[in-house]
């Protein structure tokens, strides 16, 4: 799935009110059809709905969806913000198809009556808000929101931009559902803003699918179609033929990480492990996990398919040599650097000269340490780009939507994550499957 910005949305429709043909009106209608159609088909019971639209493109989609939910048998009523002389004559064509007497001119905040058991559709700023949200419109989105309406916001929650490097500390809609359409927006992904858009329902409204030939498309999500197939084993194949991985770690505090980074490695279908451990911790290895093999402290480490450093492996003078050992050894094979690997490299970066290509998998604060603090969401990502990009790797920066950064300015989101997994192991579990 496609994460587009705000104007690259703009010109999407244009792109296929030209090409299809269609006109701008014709475009509100299917737009506002398919998300009252949705609407309608999640919903059990022949709810009350109340509308508050301004009077852009995102109220007149708010309109139709009112026409809609009248023609299926809801009751309706629409509240139209007189807040500003902006309109668009798409919304007024379509203020005029409802009856007069289900709408109601809001002229200041104070006139919004929001009764009780109403879902409230949100239709008041869509994708193209470019500022803060103040004034008027903030008092009107802070009463929306202290009521216990369920409020379904229509393409954004008003108030949320699409995708900024600012600090959004504005006025924001919090809405239980978002229905957005034909693609993700950035900012419905982001963590700072999970209490504003709640669960996303992605939309199609049919927008012409030639114009995305045309983009260089940097943001994706990632799906089940993405993935490769897994690799059809060989009834006579032998453990040779799925590669020997070396994982590097453990220290007193932190001997179980090596085990779990061991077991995960090992059940995603590596062939062979050797472990590299203080040698004290080599038993409690041997009785949690037999099928290890150790690798010798002076062994080479040419002869590994792909090397993974850095789980319970600590800190300390011993851990930064060896994880400098390894880094100027590897020449090409595939490496993952993880935990207190990435930490000692926070205190050396001159070590990241050695580390191009190879996969880093920092949790928040270790990204922190790596690339300095940042203010936004929006400008971790960017962060995140600009480190990729810079030092030749690819970034995973793991969290509930987990971002995939990669050196040529592609970003992958998974969104499949769950606070099931925010527990202690799980970093360690990931490091052994990628390896």
């Amino acid at each position: 799935m496609i994460i587009l910005n705000a104007s690259a949305i703009k010109e999407w429709d244009i792109f296929t009110i030209k090409n299809k043909p269609i006109t701008s009106l014709e475009l509100m209608e299917k737009a506002g059809n398919a998300c009252a159609n949705k609407i309608i088909k999640e919903i059990k019971d022949k709810e009350s709905f109340h509308v508050i639209a301004n009077k852009g493109n995102n109220g007149g989609d708010g309109l139709v969806i009112a026409r809609n939910l009248i023609n299926n048998k809801h009751k309706v009523r629409v509240s139209v913000l007189e807040f500003s002389d902006n309109e668009s004559s798409d919304f007024l064509n379509n203020l005029t198809r409802l009856p007069k007497i289900l709408i109601t001119r809001i002229l200041s905040p104070s006139d919004l009556i929001i009764k009780k058991k109403e879902i409230i559709i949100d239709a008041i700023f869509g994708y193209g808000l470019n500022r803060i949200v103040t004034g008027k419109f903030a008092k009107l989105i802070h009463n929306i929101n202290q009521s216990d309406s369920k409020i379904i916001s229509i393409d954004m929650p008003s108030g949320l931009f699409n995708e900024d490097n600012r600090k959004n500390d504005g006025a924001i809609i919090k809405a239980r559902e978002t229905y957005t359409f034909e693609c993700m927006k950035l900012s419905l992904l982001l963590p700072s803003y999970y209490k504003y858009y709640g669960a996303i329902k992605i939309v199609g409204i049919s927008l012409d699918k030639r114009f995305l030939t045309k983009l260089n498309i940097q943001k994706k999500i990632l799906e089940k179609t993405n993935l490769p197939k897994l690799i059809k084993r060989e009834k006579f194949s032998h453990k040779g033929d799925y590669g020997h991985g070396l994982i590097i770690g453990g220290s007193k505090q932190m001997k179980g990480a090596m085990i779990l980074s061991s077991k995960a490695s090992m059940r995603a279908g590596l062939g062979k492990l050797s472990v590299s451990l203080p040698k004290e911790y080599i038993k409690e290895l041997n009785m949690n996990f037999p099928e290890a093999i150790i690798h010798e402290p002076l062994g080479s480490i040419t002869k590994y398919d792909a090397i993974a450093i850095g789980p319970g492996m600590g800190t300390d003078k011993n851990a930064e040599k060896k994880l400098r050992n390894v880094l100027t050894q590897r020449k090409s094979i595939p490496i993952v650097l993880d935990a207190d690997a990435l930490n000692i490299i926070s205190n050396n970066m001159e070590l990241l000269k050695f580390c191009k290509d190879s996969i880093i998998t920092p949790h928040i604060g270790e990204f922190k340490r790596l690339c300095g603090d940042f203010n936004s969401d929006e400008e971790m990502l960017e962060k995140q780009l600009e480190f990729a990009i810079k030092y030749q790797l690819i970034v995973i920066l793991k969290g509930a939507h987990t971002s995939i950064a990669t050196q040529k300015r592609k970003v992958f989101f998974n969104t499949a994550g769950n606070s099931g997994m925010a527990t202690a192991g799980s970093g360690d579990v990931l490091c052994g499957i990628i390896l």
